[in-house]
């Protein structure tokens, strides 16, 4: 829910909305302006955003947040190598 919640204020401050489908292992995202009919840079800039925050993990840029345990018990997102 803590990724829904973040995808739905980046989208609300961006006034562009996905359509989201939600399971519990998943959140999958459609972006597509409506009135053009089509994807266009608003798609992919809210997208960008999307994963620039929703991926952010401190542990790899020097932060002096160490980001959650690698125990994969307390991990919710699965982050690529």
């Amino acid at each position: 829910m803590m990724v829904v919640n973040t995808i739905g204020h980046l989208s609300e401050v961006a006034w562009h909305h996905p359509d989201l489908a939600v399971s519990y292992a998943f959140v999958e995202v459609k972006l597509m302006n409506h009135s053009k009919k089509g994807i266009t840079d608003l798609d992919f800039e809210l997208a960008k955003k999307i994963d620039e925050v929703v991926l952010w993990f401190p542990d790899k840029q020097n932060s002096n947040l160490e980001g959650t345990p690698k125990d994969p018990r307390f991990a919710y997102i699965k982050y690529e190598k």
